[in-house]
């Protein structure tokens, strides 16, 4: 449950963009009780919206402002009469707006409906703020901001910037050994029954009540498995693991979370930390973070893991496993394919 804002501050502006049949009302929300306010129908929106990825949801994104937010909240809700129909989550640095979430998420993107026009909204957007320049990164390719061109007279840069590998799953695989590459359906099946051999492999999945147990696991195997390379690894910052704290119960509730906990003889081995698109069977499963028992490396946990992550995703009949953001080696391994990641900057003004 998300805990309730100290700051009592609620600030917002509106501003009418003229769209293709009626108008948009542009709401900013400048504060936490506003951003808070925002959250029910801001779910709603999401669920409506069908390429909405876990990382635009307000159960990630209002945990990341309270653990990582420093200058301006502009949190721009766009409303057709009294419907929300996007959600543009940005805050102010120096002079330029950046989307909340960027540092730690691997998509990042406007949440609207796919008959709002971003155009108009993209160039409201300076007047409103008094901020000339906009920055999307980690943009996934069906973003709806990569089909919106630039408002006249503005300039704009960027391109690919990263790729995010993906795993297809057919309709048709009928099994995981029918999805995978021959050399790994066979390094999974021979890694099961050494890791059988050495005690009964059990795999939970979390709740919404056992998230948080899960993730001290994760903290603790992540944090052992970096200081064997004598490296802190991304989890050990005080901030990162206070913000995962508050947005995997709330994932969880929302029914987005995919954690696994891994155990092999009894012992703890490995905690998988992922997402889906929904309850009853995703589009699409997200691999985000792992960490497995050092001392049990011998035995595969993290191939294990990894592996029942996606037979999982398969069961559910998501169409896709996403490994993220990165080119490690392992995730080829699987058969992932690259899939591009997108920057757009936009600037407005003088020099423009």
């Amino acid at each position: 449950m998300m805990r309730a804002w100290t700051e009592t501050r609620v600030e917002t502006g509106t501003v009418r963009v003229p769209a293709l049949s009626s108008d948009i009302r542009i709401v900013s929300a400048r504060s936490g009780p506003a951003l808070e306010a925002l959250a029910a129908p801001w779910a709603a929106l999401w669920r409506r919206v069908p390429h909405a990825t876990p990382f635009q949801h307000p159960a990630w994104l209002i945990p990341w402002w309270r653990s990582f937010g420093h200058g301006d909240l502009w949190v721009l809700a766009l409303y057709r009469r009294v419907r929300l129909v996007g959600v543009i989550p940005l805050y102010r640095e120096g002079d330029r707006l950046l989307p909340l979430g960027v540092g730690i998420t691997d998509m990042l993107d406007a949440l609207v409906e796919e008959d709002v026009p971003l155009g108009p909204v993209l160039a409201a957007i300076p007047g409103l703020t008094g901020c000339p320049s906009i920055e999307f990164p980690a943009l996934a390719p069906w973003s709806p901001l990569l089909r919106t061109a630039a408002p006249p007279g503005w300039s704009e840069e960027g391109g690919v910037t990263d790729v995010c590998p993906v795993l297809p799953l057919p309709p048709s695989a009928a099994s995981l050994g029918a999805v995978l590459l021959a050399s790994q359906a066979r390094n999974l099946r021979h890694t099961t029954r050494r890791a059988e051999r050495a005690g009964a492999i059990e795999i939970e999945a979390a709740t919404a009540h056992t998230a948080g147990g899960m993730l001290e696991d994760l903290f603790r195997l992540h944090a052992a498995r970096w200081g064997k390379r004598g490296e802190s690894g991304v989890l050990a910052d005080p901030a990162v693991q206070s913000f995962h704290r508050m947005a995997a119960p709330a994932l969880a509730e929302a029914g987005l979370l995919r954690m696994h906990r891994l155990r092999i003889g009894g012992q703890l081995a490995a905690v998988h930390y992922g997402f889906g698109d929904g309850l009853g069977g995703g589009r699409r499963a997200y691999y985000y973070l792992g960490g497995f028992d050092p001392e049990l490396a011998p035995l595969g946990p993290g191939v294990l893991i990894v592996g029942h992550a996606i037979a999982e995703a398969l069961r559910e009949g998501a169409a896709e496993f996403h490994f993220l953001r990165g080119r490690e080696p392992y995730k080829y391994r699987w058969g992932a394919l690259d899939q591009p990641s997108v920057t757009r900057r936009f600037h407005c003004g003088d020099d423009a």
